[in-house]
């Protein structure tokens, strides 16, 4: 038999599946058993395939072969999210244009996914940076702004004085822009947003997602994301309570779940860009100076767990009207305006971000006691509060009331005294989509001095980027340094107006590409309608845990407003969601070329072929792990494949499989394809592995056991097995095109069972027995009289461990 050679074989059998068209969808199948929509995160395309891609590929398609030999028609489509900052960086550094860069990227990266080996149609490629996609961005963005929810106006934002232009948190290091190196403040900035708290209720998962069929479709995501993002949306019923600063004629107003508490506020802590603390910025040297500070930490740094808090006394204080205290007013960064009123009032007996708070600036800590047996409210860490308890007040207002009537009836006497009144908030707030950069869809509006901003008519879309622009910091938008390109004229009186020099945010792109999958040279909508209805809702959708606050919360307000249009008839765009894990390098670290610890998927590739690179990665992890790439585990699964090429050898076309044989095989079917749909791929391999080791044992074996061996690990090595299948089994079709074993349950009762036998606790022998009689007695009888065991008994007596039908240990004495 031939040598197996993996560059030779997996090269011809890829250009031969693009000749004969082996992977190309047809969505008006009719034979299959129902669609199957296989969806991974479109990859950025950022010039190589790096090991990550590989991990995060291979195993959906796996699935996605599997479910086609299962009868399904499988929609496994591919593109790029190719617009981003890296584009201008490149253009920066390697003065390449960001289009040029980009294009080519695709086109190297298209290539490096072709020797992966996987089903993707490559016919349906959908790239966000071309004209044809991003028109219909400007669409849905149109769309959003005649429905009220596109509009423009100001939020503290992180900004860079020398560049002029806000930065996002990714890209500022130490404080620091990316680009200049020079400090970035925060400063209130004119930019778009988009109202997705308007649908802040209906992107909160219910506690039981399967409970609302129209709602969820049965929708299977994991509990990190669903819990991840409700916490994000932050949804909280409450109260607003106005509080007079004493001295003034001015108030501050605080949101609280938990009023009944109030009765130990000890304290007040204003954000530095709070109302009040604007109005005493001249009036208090400590209180600016500190404001000045905060205005240099992005809020990332503000909000960053376990840092040591900060703050400054404003010499205000605020009266609390439940029992007349005096509050102290601070000024904290702690405390960011954009979330509620940008004002906290401080229970430090009940809070352990507040207890830390008083603590660092001895502030009164005031415990209430509130239920039936005394019992006090949520404290955050008892321990530590108990340690500097304080003042202990038991109020007569609450006696007798649990913890929620408490809150319920304080929240009621408060609202009826005038001091606050009920309300609901959300910690998310509306998404800020605007960037002044250029690589990303231009915005379509335009700026008149006489009619103000107006929408650009949709019969003029898209606006496409001009090529010719000033990518380097000028302090203004890349787009503005094309004159000609912002120059036009006012839609509505027909006199001089300027296009908005921005680009929307990256995530705009990505929250809808998986239904421009469908058709992408669709030109009547942003989508094909009919083929969606056919192919969406998504049946499983792979990508990382980084977005769990971004991409996919930003999907679903997308799938819930296309509903709103009427372009879609359901509420969550993918049914179940999968999220991959990461490789690591060798050294256990994440992978790096300053540590030098990258793995280059090509070269792994050229030296073990693409089946064994897949096979690998498949087997070294559950695919929702984290682990360390590794040089010697690969080796192994080169052996592995090289073991069934090799097992060709020993077929006897004259043999039919036994019992025996059967049970094993059938075995195998069960539980790869078991194993499949529930991702784990590791443990699918191991029970290949198993029966390659049972196959190897024998002298011969029939063409049956390995045609069927060749069938279940086509999913994972396919050039491989299409060799053997059609140039050495010499099959006229396909193994892809083969259809999934069928698993045959009167194979799976196991007659006999193999029994190892110990002698001082190493095995000497294996016995075989029925199943019918497993007792000590026969099993021992059996081991006795077996000619590897009994050699090591002669003429010695022995006490025997027997553990039924598993194992049996004789200790000689």
């Amino acid at each position: 038999m031939k040598k197996y050679l993996p560059k030779e074989i997996e090269s011809k059998w890829q250009k031969t599946w693009e000749e004969e068209e082996l992977y190309s969808f047809d969505v008006n199948d009719k034979t299959s058993r129902g669609k199957y929509y296989t969806l991974v995160e479109l990859p950025y395309p950022s010039g190589d395939l790096h090991i990550g891609h590989w991990f995060s590929f291979v195993t959906p398609d796996i699935l996605s072969r599997f479910k086609r030999m299962s009868g399904n028609n499988v929609f496994f489509p591919h593109g790029f999210d190719a617009f981003g900052l890296p584009a201008e960086n490149a253009a920066i550094k390697r003065k390449i244009h960001p289009q040029d860069w980009t294009m080519k990227n695709i086109e190297t990266m298209t290539n490096q996914f072709k020797t992966m080996g996987t089903m993707i149609d490559w016919n349906y490629v959908t790239i966000t940076c071309l004209p044809e996609y991003y028109r219909w961005n400007q669409w849905i963005f149109l769309k959003m702004y005649e429905k009220g929810l596109a509009y423009r106006g100001k939020t503290l934002s992180n900004w860079c004085e020398t560049d002029q232009t806000v930065l996002a948190n990714e890209n500022i290091e130490n404080g620091k822009c990316w680009r200049c190196g020079n400090e970035v403040v925060q400063k209130e900035v004119a930019q778009w947003f988009l109202k997705i708290t308007e649908y802040a209720d209906r992107l909160i998962w219910p506690e039981n997602p399967g409970a609302s069929p129209e709602r969820s479709r049965r929708v299977d995501w994991p509990m990190s994301v669903r819990v991840g993002q409700n916490n994000w949306i932050g949804k909280k019923a409450g109260i607003n309570i106005t509080y007079k600063i004493k001295g003034t004629n001015e108030t501050i107003t605080c949101f609280t779940t938990r009023p009944d508490t109030n009765f130990g506020a000890t304290f007040i802590v204003l954000a530095p860009e709070q109302t009040f603390v604007k109005s005493i910025l001249n009036k208090n040297s400590e209180v600016k100076a500190y404001v000045e500070k905060a205005e240099k930490k992005s809020e990332l740094d503000r909000m960053a767990e376990g840092r040591k808090k900060t703050g400054v006394f404003t010499g205000y204080y605020a009266i609390n009207n439940l029992n007349g205290r005096e509050m102290s007013i601070w000024v904290s960064d702690f405390v960011l305006a954009g979330f509620g009123t940008g004002a906290v009032v401080g229970v430090p007996g009940h809070d352990l971000r507040d207890f830390e708070f008083a603590t660092q600036f001895g502030i009164d800590i005031i415990r209430v006691v509130v239920g039936k047996d005394g019992d006090t409210s949520a404290i955050t860490d008892k321990k530590q509060v108990q340690e500097k308890e304080g003042t202990m007040i038991n109020s007569d207002f609450l006696n007798d009331l649990d913890i929620h009537e408490a809150t319920k009836k304080v929240m009621e006497y408060i609202e009826k005294k005038g001091w606050g009144k009920k309300t609901v908030t959300y910690h998310i707030r509306d998404w800020s989509i605007s960037r002044q950069r250029y690589w990303g869809t231009p915005v379509p509006m335009i700026h008149c001095q006489k009619c103000g901003i107006v929408p650009v008519p949709e019969k003029d879309l898209p606006i496409e980027l001009p090529y010719e622009v000033d990518f380097t910091p000028k302090g203004k938008p890349p787009l503005a340094s094309n004159e000609e390109w912002v120059k036009t004229t006012c839609p509505k009186c027909s006199g001089p107006a300027t296009r908005d020099a921005e680009t929307l945010d990256t995530f705009f792109d990505s929250s809808w590409y998986f239904y421009r999958y469908v058709n992408p040279g669709y030109t009547n909508g942003p989508f094909d309608t009919q083929k969606v209805k056919k192919l969406l809702p998504v049946d499983i959708y792979f990508g990382g845990a980084e977005h769990t606050l971004g991409h996919t919360l930003y999907a679903r307000f997308f799938t819930k407003f296309f509903k709103d249009l009427g372009l879609i008839d359901f509420e969550e765009f993918a049914s179940k969601r999968i999220q991959h894990g990461v490789v690591l390098g060798p050294d256990g670290n994440r992978m790096s070329k300053s540590k030098g610890n990258v793995v280059n998927p090509d070269d792994m590739v050229s030296q073990y072929g693409a089946d064994v690179v897949r096979m690998y990665l498949c087997f070294m992890m559950p695919y929702e792990a984290i682990g360390p790439w590794s040089t010697e585990a690969i080796e192994g699964m080169y052996r592995f494949i090289n073991r069934v090429w090799y097992l060709y050898q020993n077929i006897d076309k004259s043999i039919k499989p036994d019992k025996k044989d059967l049970f094993f095989m059938h075995k195998t079917i069960k539980k790869v394809e078991q194993d499949i749909p529930e991702v784990k791929t590791n443990t699918a391999i191991a029970g290949m592995m198993e029966w390659l080791n049972y196959l190897s044992r024998k002298e011969k074996i029939s063409e049956e056991e390995y045609k069927t061996f060749l069938t279940i690990l086509a999913p994972f090595a396919p050039h491989m097995t299409e060799e053997l299948w059609r140039s050495e089994m010499k099959e006229k079709e396909s193994i892809h095109l083969q259809p999934w074993p069928q698993v045959e349950e009167k194979y799976l009762t196991e007659d006999e069972v193999n029994i190892p036998v110990q002698v001082n606790g190493k095995v000497r022998g294996v016995i075989t027995v029925s199943s019918a009689d497993l007792s000590q007695d026969t099993v021992v009888k059996k081991a006795t009289e077996d000619e590897k065991v009994k050699k090591y008994l002669e003429g010695k007596d022995f006490k025997v461990v027997y553990v039924q039908g598993k194992i049996l240990n004789l200790i000689v004495k």
